[in-house]
């Protein structure tokens, strides 16, 4: 996928919000891409791309991102009715998806 067909499928994720413009969208797949290279390359500070079958991966977790802006790291929320506890905000059940590379020395 190219960078603008990445931004309109985590537009297409996020509905009608106003606020996921291509600028605030493009920053929260960067955001994404750094917590995926981390994994997947955990000692090669070199590499700063993923393979191309995590793409989908990386607007799944731009999306998470998004959508738990202002609340990050929020334990419990209550508010008419509505309730929110983030008992993590590791995203380790999409990042647990990577298989991390290594290479023998």
């Amino acid at each position: 996928m190219t960078e603008t067909e990445m931004i309109l499928t985590v537009q297409s994720l996020l509905g009608n919000d106003t606020e996921a413009t291509e600028e605030v969208v493009s920053l929260y797949l960067q955001m994404a891409l750094q917590k995926m290279v981390d994994r997947l390359y955990p000692f090669d500070d070199t590499k700063t791309s993923i393979p191309e079958r995590y793409q989908m991966t990386q607007c799944e977790l731009a999306v998470r991102l998004f959508l738990r802006r202002g609340g990050e790291g929020e334990k419990a929320h209550n508010e008419n009715g509505i309730n929110r506890t983030y008992g993590s905000v590791d995203d380790e059940d999409i990042l647990s998806r990577l298989t991390p590379f290594a290479k023998l020395i």
